[in-house]
């Protein structure tokens, strides 16, 4: 009798242990489980700042020195590796014959995506762009009537549609260094004596903000 009680407290003592043995490693599974799903403290970061901070300005210092124009820049952060936003063009230099034709206004709203944004920020680093440009050009040329010379100027509405790239820098207090380069088809030519470019150029240096 003593033979058999033991036999049976053995074998509970055997099942017991089985038993903690199966519901320790059970714990550990949903313990390593759920580690793996908490966010890191940069992944806390980027998302903190993603949320806080959707909004950009700048403005292009390349433009602003070179022709002189005035073109700023603003961008909503759709998320970490997405933005829209819009680039207005002011040529500030119409009165100047120094090009016989340049980009006298534009507006060119572009959507973006990022592809470097698991790090830090979000919405940084490299980059790829669609964008449509609606632009107004202008050209002037001397005419000889009566044998003299007269300047004579004209204008014209054409939109562009191209693809750019670019990198941008950003840092945690939201200072933001953009630099990129692209390229546009017009749509349509108004006549055909027009002398201007087929294929638009886009690109430039902006310093800004996030906010």
């Amino acid at each position: 009798m003593k033979t058999i009680l033991n036999r049976v407290m053995n074998n509970k003592y055997s099942d017991m242990k089985d038993l903690l043995i199966i519901s320790s490693a059970f714990l550990i599974s949903i313990c390593a489980f759920g580690q793996e799903d908490e966010p890191t403290d940069s992944e806390k970061r980027i998302e903190k700042f993603s949320v806080a901070k959707r909004n950009e300005i700048s403005i292009d210092v390349i433009s602003a020195i070179a022709i002189p124009a005035l073109s700023p820049r603003y961008e909503y952060i759709l998320g970490r590796y997405s933005g829209i936003g819009v680039d207005l063009f002011v040529n500030l230099d119409g009165d100047d014959y120094g090009y016989t034709d340049y980009e006298k206004y534009s507006l060119t709203p572009y959507y973006r995506q990022y592809f470097f944004s698991k790090e830090d920020y979000g919405a940084r680093g490299f980059y790829a762009e669609g964008f449509l440009k609606f632009f107004i050009f202008e050209e002037w040329f001397y005419e000889s009537i009566n044998d003299s010379f007269t300047t004579n100027e004209s204008s014209f509405f054409d939109t562009s549609i191209g693809a750019g790239i670019g990198w941008k820098w950003i840092s945690q207090s939201g200072f933001l260094i953009d630099l990129g380069v692209g390229l546009g088809r017009n749509l349509g030519l108004p006549s055909d004596d027009f002398v201007g470019w087929e294929v638009q150029p886009r690109g430039g240096l902006n310093f800004g903000w996030r906010f």
